[in-house]
């Protein structure tokens, strides 16, 4: 196990899931929601665990967002003004994969940067990522231009990228869950 991190994660778990057709923070793993199998599995590495968009479960705690239909990038913008910590690990509650590994390696690598994000044959990945609380006004200006696109918001902020597969992390990691056979693929997973 990956050694208590000095940061806070903020799971994203908002978010309209119309392809999956259903809140996928409300899926069912086992005999809990993904949210809650997420947290129980990462929160222990972690100085904090925030769930930005839903109700935390055991061991997190809420935050809202502040802007209305302003997407993941609100819930990053959320998430950092709600830490405790410097440095954020952020991740969408679909992409159950991600390791504290990843977490460790993005944090480490975002010591001087606003940002840390890993990047799969040359596309970013901002949903999954280390993130400085100092980039929080910078995220906040750009959400005030009107715009929202996650991977735009990137070039308002000192980012240095992990690209994977690297140190130890696959790509796969990365793998989300957007919709039904997703998600039929990840149980299937869990099973073995």
């Amino acid at each position: 196990m990956t050694p208590r991190l000095d940061a806070a994660l903020v799971v994203l778990a908002g978010g309209r899931s119309s392809r999956m057709g259903r809140p996928k923070h409300e899926l069912v793993v086992g005999r809990v929601t993904l949210l809650e199998w997420l947290v129980a599995r990462l929160a222990p590495s972690f100085a904090e665990t925030i769930v930005v968009g839903a109700p935390a479960p055991r061991g997190a705690r809420s935050v809202a967002d502040r802007r209305e239909n302003a997407g993941p990038v609100a819930g990053i913008e959320a998430g950092l003004l709600a830490a405790s910590w410097d440095r954020a690990f952020v991740l969408a509650c679909d992409s159950p994969r991600v390791s504290a590994r990843l977490a460790s390696l993005l944090l480490e690598r975002c010591a001087d940067h606003d940002a840390a994000v890993p990047r799969i044959l040359g596309r970013a990945q901002p949903t999954v990522a280390a993130y400085a609380r100092r980039a929080a006004p910078k995220i906040s200006a750009y959400l005030d231009t009107g715009r929202r696109r996650a991977t735009e918001m990137l070039g308002a902020l000192e980012v240095v990228y992990l690209d994977l597969p690297a140190s130890g992390v696959a790509a796969s990691e990365l793998d989300d869950l957007d919709t039904p056979d997703d998600y039929e693929t990840f149980l299937a997973e869990m099973r073995t």
